[in-house]
């Protein structure tokens, strides 16, 4: 494989997607609506300090998110292609669930190509960015 010349819209566009299926109704629906995006063996997260592997254990991770509403503002994207056609991304923004204060947050993706040509999320780590806790 080579680095992908498209890696910035491929980039842009995954973000966009990722959180319009994340931020939609409860942790059932945001489930629902991210399970493609993950493999079954090959996909590892990382949120706030929990890690999960498989489609299975981060879609629970989800499932398990007690916030009824989110409210997301993206401050920066950035990306790079990686040797074997992979891409990391880095977002950067802020967030607001149900009444708690809006809070900054960093999130990295390194999307994984598959055989059918498109992408999966390989590797996945958030956290709020609280300098206090």
């Amino acid at each position: 494989m080579a680095f992908n010349p498209e890696y910035d819209s491929i980039a842009k566009a995954f973000v966009q997607h990722y959180y319009s299926k994340f931020d939609q109704g409860d942790g059932a629906a945001r489930a629902q609506g991210l399970s493609d995006l993950y493999d079954p063996e090959n996909s590892y997260m990382t949120f706030e300090g929990d890690q999960c592997k498989g489609r299975d254990g981060i879609l629970q991770k989800f499932s398990s998110l007690t916030f009824k509403q989110i409210q997301r503002g993206i401050t920066k994207c950035d990306s790079q292609p990686l040797y074997d056609g992979s891409i990391l991304v880095m977002v950067l923004g802020q967030l607001k669930t149900d009444e708690d204060p809006i809070n900054p947050f960093s999130q990295i993706f390194i999307l994984r190509p598959n055989t059918t040509g498109s992408y999966f999320i390989g590797n996945e780590i958030f956290r709020l960015d609280l300098h206090n806790n």
